[in-house]
């Protein structure tokens, strides 16, 4: 393959054609993560949401893939690299998006509440913590509606007709409380650039205010008070120190340590019903029976 266009950790994207782009995963790989990506695509591209169109998987150079539209454009994080206003301008309008995501069923994806507790049982904490995690989580709701499961400003590409988002292997059936609560937790820890930069007092200081903006404009799109997000910061957390180890695992276990005892109460945290978190209730009402809405923010 030639004219690689972008790589991770799990995949790398090469041009295919002029209109679009094959995603090929790194083996070895889970076939039911891809599976899963290709699902939850084209069930977002179908709501309407900006999200490119999914062709199906494919196979190339003996590597499995998935074929999609090709979207021009950067990913968010380098298009803003130099412009602090233009990354929190945009930090907004993914807040909008996110919560425009949320408003839509999930149907047919897994649980992201069991996949918290997976990975919560396989995480690199004292037995202690990983307690606390899991009690926290069995206290908080289930939830049905559309979680990307790994949103932040490295899974979106910033085009001129606004920012689309990507990587949806993650992509789940939960609280949208928790989603919001996995993007506060990439923002703040996840890692962007080399690890010896991020560590930096005023990088990290920086990470810390970005996080609080971005949670501030969720807040303000969808109506969820502070706590309901704050009571899954625990779980979350933990999770993220499922699978492999990383540069960050330190610094987030200290955050483990810090939230195991100042975790918010989570019988306040359910006072706040958000959407899917009720069973038997869809507190967005018919939005997603409306089929694609002109309305999603890009």
């Amino acid at each position: 393959m030639s004219d690689r266009l972008g790589a991770g950790r799990s995949s790398e994207v090469f041009a295919e054609g002029s209109d679009r782009v094959v995603k090929l995963y790194r083996r070895p790989f889970e076939p039911e993560a891809v599976a899963n990506e290709l699902a939850a695509s084209r069930l977002a591209h179908g709501f309407g949401l900006p999200v490119p169109q999914a062709f199906g998987i494919v196979g190339r150079a003996g590597r499995t893939g998935i074929l999609f539209m090709r979207l021009d454009g950067p990913p968010m994080i380098l298009r803003y690299a130099c412009n602090p206003l233009g990354l929190l301008l945009a930090l907004r309008r993914l807040a909008r998006i996110q919560h425009a995501v949320h408003a839509f069923p999930a149907a047919g994806l897994p649980s992201l509440h069991a996949r918290l507790r997976h990975e919560i049982e396989g995480a690199r904490v004292p037995e202690p913590l990983r307690e606390a995690a899991l009690a926290a989580l069995a206290r908080l709701p289930e939830g049905d509606r559309l979680c990307h499961g790994d949103l932040h400003p490295g899974n979106v590409i910033s085009t001129r007709a606004g920012l689309h988002l990507i990587d949806w292997q993650k992509a789940a059936a939960g609280d949208p409380a928790a989603d919001a609560a996995r993007s506060e937790l990439m923002l703040r820890y996840g890692r962007f650039g080399p690890a010896w930069f991020s560590r930096l007092a005023p990088v990290r200081l920086a990470r810390q205010l970005i996080a609080a903006w971005y949670v501030a404009g969720y807040r303000a799109a969808s109506g969820l008070p502070r706590e309901a997000i704050a009571a899954w910061h625990l779980p979350v957390t933990v999770a993220r120190l499922f699978g492999q180890p990383s540069d960050t695992d330190a610094e987030l276990l200290a955050a483990v340590e810090a939230l195991a005892r100042e975790s918010p109460s989570p019988e306040k945290a359910n006072r706040f019903a958000g959407p899917g978190q009720s069973s038997g209730s869809d507190p967005v009402g018919d939005a997603a029976a409306q089929g694609p809405s002109a309305s999603v923010p890009r």
